[in-house]
């Protein structure tokens, strides 16, 4: 519960006031997938995180979803993460992005690594995808395959990866 508290002050202080409220719902009802001890009030965080950022906001961020500390959004309109998606500390994502895809109707395994960007606009979808460390996926960028730690995604009329 100490790492919870930390991750959630540290989150919040460097996101943007729309984005603190995105997060601190999302966090909060997190803890709704860790225990049940807390049942009866992580059910109310679980509600609100369905009401306020996917209603209201178009945020959609499970409570099963686990992201590392240092979560960053930079504006917190129309960003789709997959419940099943696994991803480490100090993600920034922007508006307008979806990460995840499950065309199989079954779990994936998609995991995004540390440091890793997204552009507006961008997409990485698919099943069984792998996002290194360091990764920076540029604006309107559709990633459909896994990409190595330390490189740069970028789109033209096809996919190109660059190194950093």
């Amino acid at each position: 519960m100490k790492n919870f508290i930390k991750t959630l002050i540290y989150d919040l202080k460097i996101n943007n006031a729309k984005s603190k409220v995105v997060i601190l719902l999302f966090r909060l009802s997190t803890i709704h997938a860790k225990t049940k001890i807390l049942y009866p009030l992580s059910l109310v965080f679980v509600i609100l995180n369905k009401i306020v950022n996917e209603f209201f906001l178009g945020v959609e961020l499970s409570y099963h979803l686990k992201i590392g500390k240092g979560f960053k959004i930079w504006h917190a309109n129309s960003v789709i993460i997959n419940r099943n998606c696994v991803i480490g500390d100090h993600f920034v994502i922007r508006q307008c992005c979806t990460l995840g895809g499950n065309k199989r109707g079954i779990d994936i395994n998609f995991k995004v690594g540390n440091n890793v960007e997204m552009g507006a606009h961008s997409c990485i979808i698919g099943d069984d995808i792998e996002i290194g460390d360091n990764v920076k996926i540029g604006v309107g960028t559709l990633v459909m395959k896994s990409v190595p730690s330390d490189k740069v995604v970028i789109s033209s009329n096809k996919m190109v990866i660059l190194d950093n």
